[in-house]
């Protein structure tokens, strides 16, 4: 018996409980040692989870549950990556409890989508972007809410913010709009990657993915411009930053279930 597939098939366990711990953490304006800790641990653990099939030869298996996790996993990656300098911790909760969610997800409902062989380095790139910018744009629809909820909270409770250990409205619209331009560049570049690798859009059943995606793209579009040209800010930016993503969230996982589901089929 190879000793070493027991240890990996404990794996995602360990995954769960480091996101868990990080999830646990009381929120602050930056991640908290502890949180940094667990946060980088489970995403170490998530991120091998995810690759194994391609170091193993096998190919990726791009299923519903395969995405989500994918996403999620990528969502916390970014984090971290906003977090060495931005004051995000206020939304590390949500961020590693969507982890922890993604991962639960790949272990109950793993999908039997046909495996994807990376032969290409345009269709890797494609891939790749493509989760990035699922990743960063998801975290930006969770900076968005906080953003929401701190707006009514304010509203409804006006507190000194020299009382508050909170990070200031305009910092995190600041960060808001870091993300969004971020993910928004990732997008457009997985579009054009698509379009090269992509032989025959109706006959590989990626008419409506693509549709959506250039809708989503397009909201983006205009909300950055909306907030370079006319300074958008505030209420405006989250309702188009959620319609954006909602478009964004049909495009793959709403055209791949339908599909798979419904249709019991796949893209390719």
């Amino acid at each position: 018996m190879d000793p070493v597939r027991p240890m990996l098939s404990l794996l995602p366990f360990a995954a769960l409980l480091a996101y868990a711990v990080a999830a646990a953490v009381p929120p602050h304006k930056r991640l908290r040692p502890a949180q940094l800790v667990a946060g980088t641990l489970g995403i170490l653990l998530h991120g091998g989870l995810l690759l194994m099939p391609l170091l193993t030869g096998l190919g990726l298996q791009f299923g519903v549950a395969t995405a989500v996790s994918l996403v999620a996993w990528q969502s916390a990656l970014m984090l971290l990556l906003f977090a060495s300098r931005e004051p995000v911790g206020g939304i590390a909760r949500w961020v590693f409890a969507a982890a922890l969610i993604g991962v639960a997800i790949g272990l109950i409902a793993p999908g039997a989508s046909p495996r994807v062989q990376l032969d290409s380095w345009l269709l890797t790139t494609h891939i790749a972007c493509s989760a990035l910018a699922y990743g960063v744009l998801t975290l930006a629809a969770m900076q968005a809410a906080a953003l929401w909820l701190r707006d009514r909270r304010l509203h409804s409770h006006p507190t000194p913010a020299s009382t508050t250990d909170t990070v200031p409205l305009q910092t995190m619209e600041r960060v808001l709009f870091q993300m969004i331009g971020l993910g928004f560049s990732l997008l457009t570049l997985s579009l054009a990657s698509g379009l090269v690798v992509t032989q025959d859009v109706q006959a590989q059943h990626l008419t409506h993915k693509l549709v959506f995606t250039v809708v989503a793209w397009a909201v983006f579009a205009v909300l950055l411009a909306g907030r370079w040209r006319l300074g958008w800010r505030g209420r405006t930016a989250i309702r188009w930053m959620a319609t954006g993503y909602a478009v964004l969230g049909l495009a793959y996982f709403g055209s791949k279930w339908v599909l798979e589901t419904l249709l019991q089929t796949h893209w390719g």
